[in-house]
């Protein structure tokens, strides 16, 4: 693709398809949850479901915005003939968007400062409507022993409340780290002792979570989804002397049954 006539040219389709692999390697969360809604163009709104009360039902008009994520690039005049400096561009481009979309997944509003952080940008009013998978307040989880409990804690409360199976936790750093750890005169780490309550792959970190948090959830039923309206990609935004481009993507965490997830404590 060629723009105003000047050297720089690009296959954008090329480029996208190395920024969704770049993106698809890094992300924590998505991977764990349902694909809702379509795909291709942006919207103003995304159609949410929320079951209410007993007999269960879904209140009418719940409209929820998503949030567009973007990483601006700029590539000189004279890097317009250098593919690799486009490419590793959006590629750290594409991973910066990818643990933002992480942050906005777990932290909802509160993500703002982590993003800023990665040089992502979010419109404020948007990202103000985000919900997070990580309650607003929650508190930090104990001692490293307490990991353990916490998340036999979890399941515990997400059964009480018809939660059952297919169990998932997303922790930060630090708790990732004292569940893997070998214990004393152990030979294996704690994780092993609970991991077989969990989905294959359904331990993970993120960089996102404040220190000692986390999160778990029961992937069962139509609970916890991300709509995608559009997926990560590159987009033309102008040309001067120097050629301006985003990497961009929109989402929306939908949360059908809140009873699906809990904080670790």
């Amino acid at each position: 693709m060629n723009h105003n006539g000047s050297k720089f040219t690009w296959n954008q389709e090329s480029v996208n398809n190395l920024v969704h692999d770049a993106a698809s390697e890094v992300r924590v969360v998505r991977p764990l949850l349902k694909l809702y809604g379509k795909q291709g163009d942006y919207t103003t709104n995304i159609f949410g479901h929320q079951i209410k009360g007993s007999p269960l039902s879904i209140p009418i008009n719940q409209n929820l915005a998503p949030v567009i994520l973007s990483c601006d690039i700029t590539l000189h005049q004279e890097q317009f003939s250098d593919a690799d400096a486009l490419n590793t561009l959006v590629v750290e481009a594409a991973y910066r968007v990818a643990v933002a979309e992480d942050a906005v997944i777990l932290l909802g509003a509160d993500a703002q400062p982590f993003i800023k952080r990665l040089y992502v940008k979010a419109d404020a009013e948007q990202l103000a409507t985000q919900t997070g998978l990580l309650p607003k307040g929650a508190k930090p989880v104990g001692d490293e022993r307490a990991i353990l409990d916490s998340i036999v804690g979890g399941i515990a409360d997400l059964e009480k409340s018809g939660r059952i199976g297919r169990y998932a936790a997303v922790v930060s750093l630090d708790l990732y780290q004292a569940a893997m750890k070998p214990r004393t005169n152990a030979m294996d780490a704690p994780i092993y002792e609970i991991r077989p309550l969990l989905i294959e792959g359904g331990f993970r970190h993120s960089q996102a979570l404040p220190s000692r948090t986390g999160v778990i959830f029961s992937l069962n039923g139509d609970s916890l989804k991300i709509a995608v309206p559009v997926d990560t990609s590159v987009e033309f935004v102008e040309e001067k002397k120097d050629v301006f481009l985003q990497v961009v993507e929109q989402i929306r965490l939908v949360v059908d049954v809140v009873e699906a997830v809990v904080a670790l404590r």
